[in-house]
């Protein structure tokens, strides 16, 4: 075999294996280097693919179709900077446990640290944020294929494995790339007949859910029939049955669940919004907990945090379906690494009567619930938090929802109205919380799923990431973005160095003169400029009933959205106060 054959050979070899494991979907970006793999996805009947002209934009869209879809996109690109350009998303996949490989072309061994162009020392150039990573060989008929499928199904096993998260394999190859078929009998390829002839993967891989240890639900049903004060959390989550189980947990148990957004259970009919009380320090100084669980991964709002330093529980258990710690103030008392599901399961019944702080709850969310209503009346003029109710009352069911990072996120955990008789499936970034490649991740998130998608930004995020707008008309799907234009970064407002005045605006608020609508023209997309809440509503009904893509941009002013939050929050400090019969 010549070179060109047996590459051919090698990388048919290599995406059929990974298409048998169920990575089966692959984010290309051009390059000479990874001929070799792109012209085998391209050739192979059963791939899905899609071309990024930007690696960075790629990584991302691979992260948000994988969270759509459970199973690693293949992230494939030609040696040098393209590899790098992957970082944020690895990063990313890396901390917020999400299945990823990287599949990067790279020189020969004789083209390394010498001066050639376009070569880095690709191999490990992850470091700490794969969960494994393998220089594979240079193509070669004294290599087995055996162990090319074992590479390959091991990746994708490991990707997959707890904690799941991001693979790297590297490839070198040499010139030339170009296919080649090969026509005549192989030894080298005998040993693969049953693999060739069949359609199962070389390897298949068992993930049974994990069991919580005997002991520790001992001792933690012991713990919560002796509560005085029992708290749930539901934390950070991507399985519908894990959430489903806390939330009828609660339900069993009569106690209250601070469900995060990021749980899969903000926006249920079920569950009361306790952000709005934990924001209240009125509240944080009524209700003393004794035991708090805490179900699934981090939280949006900080206010949670807060009242655990200020309560200091006697218990603070915490219940994670991975190895790695989540004790982000150093108070877990108990740490159980188990299925969620299971651990839910096995708490109920182990308390009766309803928690004394229920009744109040009941009261105070309803008056709650006409305050927010008063502050995102149709006529008032559109504002982050009129966009997070409105958006939260009319998404119907088969639609998803994508929120930014920074402003956006909070103000659905915060404000989103409950009502939903079956939940929004919402993506978001937690896992570094960084504004970077959210167009493209929820782009992917929309493909993945091939639902119709909302997205919330901010103005800044939107600008990090504008060259993902051309990929958005390619989807099989519509995207509504509501762009939040406050002409700067929102959040910092909230903080103390926005009392500096001198260093405030240029550094850190850092104001971009721009609109949304040249972007739209740009792309192709559809655009509103709605002023009040009533208009949002009308634009956002408007396409949600179209099948084509739309930028609403919302206008709005740093410094008013400062005073809306604060007299909002006041007002509910009030009824906190009320409602938890506060002296």
């Amino acid at each position: 075999m010549n070179n060109p054959q047996l590459t051919t050979v090698w990388s048919s070899v290599m995406v059929e294996e990974l298409i048998r494991q169920g990575a089966s979907f692959f984010c290309i970006s051009p390059g000479s280097r990874s001929t070799p793999l792109t012209a085998a996805i391209a050739r192979n009947p059963e791939a899905s693919w899609k071309m990024f002209p930007d690696e960075r934009s790629a990584g991302f869209f691979a992260l948000g179709h994988a969270r759509a879809t459970g199973f690693p996109a293949v992230l494939v690109c030609t040696s040098g900077t393209a590899v790098a350009n992957y970082l944020p998303a690895v990063v990313e996949a890396s901390n917020d446990r999400i299945p990823m490989l990287i599949l990067s072309a790279d020189r020969p061994f004789e083209l390394r640290e010498c001066g050639a162009n376009q070569t880095i020392r690709q191999n490990g150039i992850f470091g700490t944020f794969t969960r494994w990573q393998m220089e594979l060989p240079e193509p070669s008929t004294s290599i087995p294929l055996q162990s090319l499928l074992s590479t390959i199904a091991h990746g994708v096993e490991k990707s997959l494995n707890s904690p799941r998260g991001p693979v790297h394999l590297n490839q070198p190859f040499r010139e030339p790339f170009e296919p080649e078929s090969c026509s005549t009998p192989e030894p080298w390829l005998e040993p693969l007949q049953a693999w060739q002839t069949g359609r199962r993967p070389s390897t298949v891989a068992a993930q049974p859910e994990k069991h919580p240890d005997m002991d520790s639900m001992r001792t933690l049903r012991e713990l919560t029939g002796n509560a005085r004060q029992p708290l749930i959390i539901a934390g950070n989550s991507t399985d519908e049955n894990d959430s489903r189980a806390i939330a009828e947990l609660a339900d069993d148990l009569q106690v209250p669940l601070y469900a995060d957004m990021t749980s899969g259970l903000r926006f249920s009919s079920s569950i009361l919004p306790w952000q709005q009380a934990f924001a209240s320090p009125e509240f944080r100084n009524a209700f003393r907990p004794d035991l708090v669980i805490h179900f699934g991964g981090g939280l949006i709002s900080r206010h949670p945090s807060d009242a655990l330093k200020q309560w200091k529980p006697d218990h603070l258990a915490v219940i994670r379906n991975h190895p790695g710690r989540y004790s982000p103030d150093h108070s877990v008392t108990l740490s159980i690494e188990a299925s969620l599901r299971l651990t839910a399961d096995a708490l109920r019944g182990c308390r009766t009567g309803a928690s004394a702080l229920m009744a109040p709850a009941k009261r105070f969310f309803t008056e709650a619930d006409r305050e927010i209503a008063a502050a995102t009346a149709p006529d008032l003029p559109v504002s982050e938090i009129g966009t997070a109710r409105i958006v939260s009352e009319l998404l119907p069911p088969d639609h998803l929802l994508f929120l930014s990072n920074s402003m956006p996120v909070r103000a659905m955990d915060s404000y989103a109205h409950t009502g939903k008789e079956n939940p929004i499936k919402t993506g978001t970034n937690r896992g570094a919380s960084g504004i970077d490649g959210i167009i493209s991740t929820a782009a992917g998130f929309a493909e993945g799923h091939g639902q119709p998608l909302c997205l919330m930004i901010g103005d800044l995020a939107f600008l990090h990431d504008l060259n993902a707008l051309s990929l958005i008309n390619s989807l099989r799907v519509p995207i509504q973005l509501i762009l939040l234009n406050n002409n700067g970064g929102g959040i910092f407002s909230f903080l103390p160095v926005s009392e500096f005045d001198d260093i405030f605006e240029p550094n850190f608020a850092t104001p971009q003169n721009f609109s949304g609508r040249p972007a739209a023209a740009m792309f192709g997309l559809d655009y509103a400029a709605p002023l009040t809440n009533s208009e949002f509503r009308e634009s956002l009904l408007s396409a949600l009933n179209s099948n084509r893509s739309t930028i609403i941009e919302v206008v709005c002013s740093r410094s008013e959205n400062v005073r809306l939050h604060r007299a909002l929050q006041a007002r509910l400090g009030l009824l906190a106060t009320e409602a938890f019969f506060i002296p």
